[in-house]
């Protein structure tokens, strides 16, 4: 037994390992690619100040620029909101959904511990077990 939980336990040392250094350069690209397109917006954002300052002025075009940037990021704040309220319904729901489970299991249980007593070990091991999945999805669904 020794020898195979050795074994074991330098897979899973490995598999971390390899996930953590995934991790670690994912993020080292994503932070590279971040840059790139910031450039490449600070770049068009010029590119479009140079555009509309030969058909307008600086100033009206310095202005519009502005004015459309500022009217994005309210649309996007209000998507966001909006997001944000249906996770928040979806959550409720779910937690509705889990505690009706639970106490119309709990009843079905206390029906059958009436009916038939020699059912009562069966039936405490399968609440057990209801129970402990439950709170697993639980953090799963609080990991997501």
């Amino acid at each position: 037994m020794g020898p195979l939980t050795a074994a074991l336990a330098s897979l899973l040392a490995a598999d971390i390992g390899a996930t953590a250094s995934r991790v670690k350069r994912n993020a080292a690209l994503w932070v590279v690619i971040g840059l790139l397109l910031a450039t490449a917006y600070v770049f068009a954002l010029a590119a479009s100040f140079l555009f509309l300052s030969t058909l307008y002025s600086p100033v009206v075009a310095a202005t519009a620029l502005a004015v459309s940037l500022v009217v994005t990021a309210l649309i996007l704040i209000g998507i966001l909101m909006a997001l944000q309220s249906r996770d928040r319904r979806l959550q409720e729901e779910r937690r509705r959904r889990t505690a009706m489970q639970t106490n119309l299991t709990l009843l079905a249980a206390a029906g059958i511990l009436r009916k038939q007593p020699l059912l009562a070990v069966a039936t405490a091991i399968a609440i057990g077990a209801l129970l402990g999945t439950g709170k697993k999805r639980r953090r799963r669904q609080q990991d997501d």
